[in-house]
């Protein structure tokens, strides 16, 4: 099979036929939570004929198979250009498009009595994003939540860890799912990547029996009792205890809970790279191995991919995580 992609500028042009016989390589990675995905684009620049992108040129790329099926790899917003020689090479690197300076900005106020599906429409209706939340996650109430001198991602990111989720602007979304559960940018879950021995040029893992701690800890703050009590997800020994004091018992359990599955999923951890690569596979897409020993068959949750097209063909490589059940 023969390596394709398809770039497109500002949702209008298309780029593809004035790069395609000068590319050097082109690498987009997805990444897991808060992370920007990213985008690379390196180009044979002989003779100065490809015109430099501005800064902020929104990239659309697809990647696939020629005469096959092409996968939208994201959206990215062009974040910066290089000219490197000799030989004479353009680099173009972008970012996920939706990682907009806005949702940095740091900013102070209070939201009581929320749900997170309101929480997350909220913001995202500020940003001119679609508030995306997973259905466990949607109705979850929070009683009160500050938010001083700190981002709307910021925000997110740190309510997201307490429910063990993840928060991420994608392709006019503003997800919050959660973590290992194998939403797309849609919130909609992907379905399953088989992969084979056949497939892979190298793989790496490493297994644990069980992870370092057997429970979890935290504190809440009780009005009543004028102190903090505490309630655990998990039991026995050793215990790891959040330092947080938080404001009720729910919010104390669930980021007890959320802890927890954290810590388990650091039991099993697998780097792999496919040769040819699978366009399919992204951030969160859920892995099965098949045909591999016992210990490393079955179930992964990918946390990182990297797709590269180039001289060398078309590779994907894949970090992956033990999901907690």
């Amino acid at each position: 099979m023969t390596p394709d992609f398809r770039i497109e500028v500002d949702g209008s042009q298309d780029a593809t036929a004035a790069i395609r016989d000068r590319l050097l390589q082109l690498s987009v990675t997805d990444e897991a939570g808060e992370q920007s995905d990213s985008a690379e684009i390196r180009i044979d620049d002989r003779g100065g004929a490809v015109a430099l992108p501005r800064k902020g040129s929104r990239l659309s790329i697809s990647l696939g198979w020629l005469d096959g099926k092409m996968t939208p790899a994201g959206e990215f917003t062009v974040d910066e250009t290089a000219l490197e020689g000799p030989p004479d090479t353009l680099v173009i690197r972008a970012r996920g498009a939706d990682m907009r300076s806005s949702l940095k900005s740091r900013k102070s106020r209070s939201w009581s009595d929320v749900s997170l599906g309101e929480l997350v429409a909220g913001i995202a209706s500020e940003h001119g994003l679609e508030g995306r939340v997973g259905e466990s996650l949607r109705a979850v109430r929070i009683p009160h939540l500050d938010q001083t001198e700190e981002s709307d991602l910021h925000l997110l990111t740190r309510v997201a860890r307490d429910y063990d989720a993840i928060a991420k602007p994608a392709s006019g979304k503003l997800l919050l799912v959660p973590r290992g559960e194998a939403s797309s940018a849609t919130g909609r879950r992907m379905p399953a990547v088989e992969i084979e021995p056949a497939d892979a040029s190298r793989w790496r893992a490493s297994l644990a029996d069980r992870g370092d701690y057997s429970a979890v800890t935290a504190r809440w703050r009780d009005a009543e009792a004028a102190g903090s009590v505490t309630e655990e997800a998990g039991s026995g020994e050793p215990v790891y205890a959040l330092r947080r004091l938080y404001p009720s018992s729910g919010e104390a359990r669930d980021a007890a809970r959320a802890k927890l599955r954290e810590l388990l999923r650091g039991t099993g951890r697998l780097a792999i790279t496919l040769e040819p690569g699978k366009p399919e596979i992204a951030a969160e897409a859920e892995l099965l191995l098949k045909g591999f020993r016992d210990g490393l068959e079955g179930r992964w949750i990918c946390t990182r991919a990297v797709h590269r097209i180039g001289d060398g063909g078309y590779s994907t490589s894949v970090t992956a995580e033990l999901p907690t059940a």
